[in-house]
């Protein structure tokens, strides 16, 4: 069983800002081999400072190679290094195999060097919309169950329009006359996507309007803070020009709007708590 000790390499490249990266790692064996591991790019680099490359890292490592082989210890190259290159305190770890080295080598390199892989996100789903509609239209005993409960002034899901199109509304109430609910998610960076989501939109409610003229009214419920909706704008634009009224998730005059209108359209009182 052979003892080795470690040290991580940390650069600090501006003093005024003090943020320190670890960069590599030094390691020597009892009989004086040193092993320096380096990043292998700069995207680590790059997120804190432009003023450090990878020639300056691969300059680094050299010279840490040169004093280590030279026969200096590990804790005099610590003591060597001052300011915007230091060596962290040491570790260490023991191995009885090449196996045992590199498995420790890469135990080293996820918990100090490699940097962290942020966490895919899932996509924001048209579901998260139609899930709170539905939640709140449950909580004023308007949402139905199935689409036959639309005679009965609920609010239903997937009424069709026309099915040979493959056409259904989102949700629909009626009373007198139709209210037709579309939405759509904004909260997301699949422009392509979107774009032939507001293409249905716009599609279903001007079908909705060709089937009932003047008795329904288009609404379009959507998703997207200030800088979303200037990403979006034509497509917003385009469902607008279908849409007889426009609310936006994120507002909550515009939900409140909304969800007094259904409700008194459904010949319910708004709750009053």
């Amino acid at each position: 069983m052979t003892m080795y000790k470690y040290s991580i390499i940390r650069i600090t490249p501006s003093p005024v800002r003090a943020e320190s990266i670890n960069v590599g790692f030094v390691i020597t064996s009892p009989g004086g081999v040193a092993d320096v591991r380096i990043l292998d790019s700069s995207s680590k680099i790059k997120a804190v400072t432009n003023d450090y490359s990878m020639e300056n890292l691969e300059s680094l490592k050299m010279q840490l190679e040169k004093m280590l082989s030279d026969c200096l210890t590990i804790e005099q190259a610590m003591s060597f290094f001052q300011g915007s290159v230091t060596l962290s305190p040491i570790g260490t770890f023991s191995a009885e195999s090449a196996f045992d080295y590199d498995e420790n080598i890469n135990n080293i390199n996820k918990l100090y060097i490699s940097p962290i892989k942020a966490i895919k996100r899932s996509s924001v789903t048209q579901k998260r919309i139609i899930t709170e509609l539905k939640g709140e239209f449950e909580r004023f005993g308007i949402m139905g169950k199935n689409v036959n409960e639309i005679h009965d002034h609920k609010v239903v899901q997937g009424y069709p329009l026309s099915e040979e199109e493959g056409l259904y509304a989102e949700l629909l109430l009626k009373n007198g006359v139709y209210h037709l609910t579309e939405t759509l998610d904004f909260r997301s960076s699949n422009l392509k996507q979107k774009l032939g989501d507001s293409a249905v939109k716009a599609i279903t409610m001007n079908t909705a309007k060709a089937v009932w003229r003047d008795e329904v009214n288009t609404f379009l419920v959507y998703a997207a803070d200030a800088s979303q909706e200037r990403t979006y704008s034509q497509q917003i634009n385009l469902v607008n020009s279908y849409a007889d009224k426009m609310f936006n998730l994120l507002s909550a005059s515009d939900m409140s709007a909304y969800f007094e209108h259904m409700v008194e359209a459904a010949g319910r009182n708004m709750p009053t708590h």
